[in-house]
């Protein structure tokens, strides 16, 4: 059976709901029962269009979902952008040693801590998969800071690993890889819509997390040129990148104070 986008089912609902209680008002001749069904009808409106932003809002970035409820979707477009990957080192071992079960309650902590700190840097979360995490600065609202806003979320997730790690008996290392370059950003899906960004450049981005070391901050040269002023780096030279040319990168050290 095939699903139904849900602006589409917004969409239904609303037309549904009007033609019911107008109907409902266009037999009543009692003035004060017209005024309830108005009423009524009204707050009924009022509720399913909260319902309607809530679902979309906890599926979407609240601008993409706004658009999409107010114009029935969200046009391709183009942003200069800053991605983040990071994957947990050595997580298939830690699978076979760990019960499922707690494996899934430590990465439950993880990643909703990583969703707070890409909140507060004002990012937006693109996906899990498995224990890698995909976050993306400068898209769907655009920012001038976007890579300096990148990198001081990436050393949030790392000072919360290490946080974690001693408060744990289990020690948890990650690899952090981040790219800063043009994407196309769109919503991808029906019954599960998800934002997502493409192109090139979010390829570069998850090379850099894989050839970069645990515990580390792999930053490419695109990322430190804008933010050089802002951050220490030490270069690494060269780096080779799966199935790519070999690119300059950087480890992501402090800020400059």
């Amino acid at each position: 059976m095939q699903s139904i986008p849900l602006s589409e089912i917004y969409r239904n609902d609303r037309d549904a709901l009007f033609k019911n209680v107008i109907d409902l008002i266009a037999i009543a001749e009692d003035d004060a029962l017209q005024k309830r069904l108005l009423n009524e009808l009204i707050g009924k409106y009022v509720e399913l269009t909260q319902r309607m932003d809530a679902l979309l809002k906890n599926t979407l970035p609240a601008v993409v979902a706004d658009e999409i409820r107010f114009a029935g979707g969200y046009a391709p477009r183009q942003f200069d952008c800053t991605i983040v990957f990071t994957d947990i080192v050595g997580f298939t071992r830690l699978a076979e040693q760990i019960p499922i079960t707690e494996l899934i309650t430590f990465l439950d902590r993880i990643f909703t801590e990583f969703d707070r700190i890409i909140e507060d840097c004002h990012g937006t979360k693109i996906k899990t998969i498995g224990d890698a995490y995909m976050a993306v600065f400068g898209a769907p609202e655009p920012c001038g800071r976007h890579a300096h806003m990148a990198l001081t979320a990436s050393m949030a997730f790392q000072n919360f690993i290490t946080d974690f790690n001693q408060k744990n008996d289990r020690a948890f290392q990650m690899r952090i890889g981040v790219h800063s370059g043009a994407v196309i950003a769109g919503v991808v899906g029906r019954e599960r819509m998800q934002f997502d960004v493409f192109g090139d450049n979010v390829n570069i981005a998850s090379r850099f997390e894989s050839s970069g070391e645990k515990g580390r901050i792999n930053v490419s040269e695109s990322t430190y040129l804008k933010t050089r002023n802002d951050f220490e780096f030490q270069e690494r030279g060269l780096v080779h990148l799966k199935n790519k040319e070999s690119m300059n990168a950087y480890f992501l050290l402090t800020p400059i104070s």
